[in-house]
């Protein structure tokens, strides 16, 4: 099914749950073309049937707003959907809510082939005639989007790209309908970043994760954050948000970007984790600094091997890792230490810290004193 096809039936209004559906021949003799039938069909999901009873209609004369608009949503030609059925709706029933609907669904193959001022003008005709109902805030909030066009192209307008601002920020203010608002409040943030606004952007993802209705619109809006933290160099915030990322949604888009971006940042993390160390008198070959009393366990092992790797893992992302051996109960341990801390507060403050990287989601880092030499 392709992308305007798909865009059609997830905004046609309707809770679409897939059943099994029966064959053309099965619903012919079940039940006799009517309206009714097929908006229940196309309700169940069952495409196939819906369509071959909606030409049934029309065949035998059932020229109707309706019929036609949903035989426009199950046509897989695109180009035929809009000339054929829904430009036909639009000419025959101007001033019906079947003609907004259709020509919000021209609008929007107009806004696909990127014939932007095309579907702008449409969108704003719904806009203006449905109001404040949920097919009158999408018209308006596509309408903004019509003019971010250009937000890929080496000529991009930033006049242009603030009236599209300005009108996709007023749809998030204003839409009550879930799906509107994620939009709009996920493309305004997205927008203030592609300006150089971090914080602005900062503040509308924000808006997103402290709604828990728009859970859907979650992981994109924390992709956002964690790239703004990144823009005004807080790399500690960047990493700690990308890792969460990395680890809450590991095979989606922005599980994905997370990955690359950690990967490629990796050596520039561990330079200004050094460089953090040196400032606050921490001596990086050595990690001791003046009278560093306190450090967090991370893990006590049997085999050295084991504990080595650890060590080695935690100083590749910029720690101050060491082991040391350790007697319990009769049993020698292979103990392995992170940081080193003038009191127990740093300690576990650094603490809460490690518990949110990815390298030791699995572990229960505990504060203790540094062992003797």
């Amino acid at each position: 099914m392709n992308r305007f096809l798909t865009i059609l039936i997830a905004a046609a209004g309707f809770g679409l749950t897939a059943l099994p559906g029966t064959s053309s021949a099965q619903a012919d003799d079940q039940s006799p073309p009517s309206l009714a039938a097929a908006r229940d069909l196309y309700q169940r999901a069952s495409y196939d049937e819906a369509r071959a009873m909606l030409d049934a209609l029309i065949s035998a004369g059932r020229v109707e707003a309706e019929i036609l608009y949903y035989r426009g949503l199950l046509e897989s030609d695109t180009s035929t959907a809009n000339e054929r059925y829904f430009a036909e709706v639009t000419r025959r029933w101007p001033s019906t809510e079947w003609s907004d609907r259709a020509r919000f669904r021209i609008a929007q193959y107009r806004y696909d082939t990127g014939s932007y001022i095309t579907a702008r003008g449409l969108f704003g005709e719904v806009a203006w005639r449905q109001g404040d109902s949920a097919l009158g805030q999408e018209a308006r909030y596509w309408r903004g989007m019509t003019y971010l066009h250009s937000i890929n192209r080496a000529d991009a307008s930033r006049d242009s790209l603030r009236i599209g601002l300005r009108l996709v920020k007023n749809a998030a203010e204003s839409a009550t309908d879930p799906s509107v608002k994620g939009q709009a409040l996920l493309s305004t943030a997205e927008l203030h970043l592609f300006l150089g606004e971090p914080d602005s952007a900062l503040v509308w993802a924000d808006r997103i994760l402290s709604a828990p209705y728009l859970n859907d619109f979650h992981p994109r809006a924390m992709l956002v954050q964690a790239r703004a933290r990144d823009r005004r160099e807080e790399n500690d915030l960047a990493r700690a948000l990308f890792q969460a990322m990395l680890t809450r949604y590991p095979d989606t888009l922005e599980g994905r970007e997370a990955r690359r971006w950690l990967l490629e940042n990796r050596e520039r993390l561990v330079q200004a984790r050094l460089d953090t160390m040196t400032a606050a008198g921490v001596d990086t070959l050595t990690g001791m600094g003046e009278e560093q009393n306190w450090t967090v366990q991370v893990g006590a092992f049997s085999r050295l091997s084991n504990a080595s790797s650890l060590v080695a893992s935690l100083i590749s992302q910029g720690y101050d890792a060491w082991h040391d051996s350790k007697r319990v109960g009769g049993s020698l341990y292979v103990v392995v230490y992170v940081g080193r801390f003038a009191t127990r507060a740093e300690a576990t403050a650094f603490r809460r810290d490690l518990l949110a990287d990815a390298a030791l989601e699995d572990r229960n880092p505990l504060v203790t004193r540094i062992p003797p030499a």
